[in-house]
């Protein structure tokens, strides 16, 4: 898409209303990129933004405003002292013509958000080991959206004819689930890479080194680069 001005009105002379579209907020490609991306995720903090487009988190401020000041985002820190996050609001939807409906995160589900964001970047931008799909699309794209349906993983990384689904896991669920849900991952998919805190990494270690197919890895959250490349 174009860029495309946001019209301003001003007052001409004898009050009389004029509408100038040379100056305001201006809509460009990038922009679309960059608030489909954020719709894909649900929301990014400023600090994941600014790693986005490989600027300073001073950069990422700037554009968080700006988008702010269009009207195509909203923004606010949900936790005490945590980032200040952004999410497309209805106006973003429409402008970037984002599949998604907006959504507005909350104080419980933020924290796995950002996670799950923190290794997309990681996955697909820093060692650009395969093109993301998001869970979004992944919810889509499958045939059982009118009844239950499979767990779905957070994002799937497609790496030439492989699909390594991925998974981020910040709270320890019952071994049941765990079990249950590693399981049909790894029988759906070429991989399962697990992603999680270092008091979790023993039993999802554990579980799976149980898994079929043995086609199931376990990696520390935060990631590191050296962790997926050892």
């Amino acid at each position: 898409m174009n860029a495309v001005g946001i019209a301003k009105v001003v007052r001409g002379p004898a009050g009389k209303k004029k509408t100038r579209t040379d100056t305001g907020v201006r809509y460009s490609g990038r922009d679309g990129r960059l608030l489909r991306l954020v719709g894909e995720q649900c929301a990014v903090s400023v600090d994941q933004l600014a790693r986005v487009i490989g600027r300073s988190y001073r950069t990422g401020r700037w554009l968080r405003d700006r988008w702010k000041e269009a009207g195509w985002i909203e923004s606010a820190p949900l936790t005490h002292n945590g980032p200040s996050f952004l999410w497309l609001s209805p106006d973003g939807i429409r402008v970037a013509q984002s599949p998604y409906r907006s959504w507005r995160p909350n104080v419980v589900t933020i924290g796995h958000i950002e996670a799950v964001t923190d290794v997309r970047l990681l996955l697909e931008q820093h060692l650009q080991l395969g093109e993301w799909t998001c869970e979004r699309a992944l919810a889509q794209g499958s045939p059982w959206r009118d009844q239950p349906r499979p767990h779905l993983p957070d994002g799937l990384l497609k790496r030439g004819r492989e699909q390594i689904a991925i998974e981020v896991e910040l709270t320890l669920k019952s071994r049941v689930r765990l079990t249950a849900v590693m399981t049909q991952l790894a029988e759906q998919h070429d991989q399962v890479w697990y992603f999680t805190t270092p008091p979790l990494l023993p039993t999802l270690a554990r579980l799976a080194n149980d898994a079929s197919g043995r086609n199931v890895a376990v990696y520390p959250y935060p990631a590191q680069a050296g962790d997926l490349l050892a």
